[in-house]
């Protein structure tokens, strides 16, 4: 239908039916559907129709995102090689109010997540990428992108109160990024950071993901200032103004930790007899708690 419109900034009901090889009736009933939402408009003096404003929109949405693909790549695969675990980005799509993942490098463990690239995220309370955007969105907008099912539990350390939400968006923009200890899956966690652009308005989200265990073993606070470094950086190649300088963070103990191991990965004891990653997550997340007001690595003003 939109084809049928490049030799022509404006085009009457029969030809667009010549062109498209539609009966006139399923044209008329498109160019209505598509006017409705502003994609196709009709000058009401000749009843000719013209492409809408709205497609204008889509176009400028479709070229931040790439730009944003471009800017943000060389940084993610950095920070996958340097780390050993697995660099996502993913924005706010406004046209469905959902958040997907746009970018992905890294060689997933056996047990993570496996998001794909154009993937919507179901559960973004449950998520580092989803709760970073979610702090940092308009109050009435948030019931929007958790959608009807609401906060539905992915695993027993899944927020599923909207108290428990509140306080939590509160604690990533206090201190800077977001974690999912286990919230979305059983032995995959995460850390995410914000992305701005030179509006200072929050595009996207990075994020680290690995296994529990290795994540715990090197630090909550640590692997935060290597994902907040990357998201400053992304920001900066934005327009948006970066302050301060990053703290020294061990690239190699990271490495050390994430990278495969022989040893057996510590499994979740559920009758608490044995290793359990419960020791580790309830270890950081005091860790996380006490560092709220701490600033580590460059933030964006």
């Amino acid at each position: 239908m939109f084809n049928a419109f490049q030799g022509s900034s404006a085009l009457g009901l029969t030809q667009v039916a010549a062109l498209t090889g539609l009966l006139k009736s399923d044209v008329f009933r498109l160019l209505k559907s598509l006017q409705r939402f502003g994609f196709i408009e009709q000058d009401e003096e000749r009843g000719r129709y013209r492409l809408g404003l709205a497609l204008l929109e889509l176009g400028h949405l479709v070229h931040h995102r790439l730009r944003l693909n471009d800017v943000a790549r060389p940084v993610l695969r950095q920070l996958a090689e340097l780390s050993g675990a697995v660099a996502n980005l993913a924005i706010l799509d406004p046209i469905d109010s959902k958040i997907v993942f746009i970018e992905q490098i890294g060689t997933l463990r056996p047990g993570q997540l496996p998001w794909r690239i154009g993937q919507r995220v179901e559960c973004p309370h449950a998520t580092a990428v989803g709760k970073t955007l979610l702090a940092h969105l308009d109050p009435e907008l948030i019931g929007l992108v958790l959608g009807p099912k609401g906060l539905r539990q992915r695993t027993r350390h899944t927020i599923t109160t909207v108290t428990a939400l509140d306080r939590e968006l509160r604690i990533v923009r206090e201190r800077g990024y977001a974690t999912d200890w286990e919230e979305a899956l059983d032995g995959s966690s995460c850390i995410g950071a914000p992305v701005r652009d030179y509006t200072r308005r929050v595009v996207a989200a990075v994020s680290l993901s690995m296994e529990t265990h290795s994540l715990a073993k090197v630090g909550e606070e640590e692997v935060a200032a290597l994902v907040k470094s990357a998201a400053a950086k992304i920001s900066a190649m934005l327009g948006c103004a970066v302050k301060s300088a990053m703290s020294s963070v061990n690239v190699s103990r990271l490495h050390s930790q994430v990278a495969p191991s022989e040893e057996p990965k510590p499994r979740e004891s559920r009758g608490g007899n044995g290793p359990s990653s419960d020791r580790y997550l309830r270890a950081n997340k005091v860790v996380g708690r006490r560092s709220e007001e701490r600033r580590v690595g460059k933030e964006c003003r």
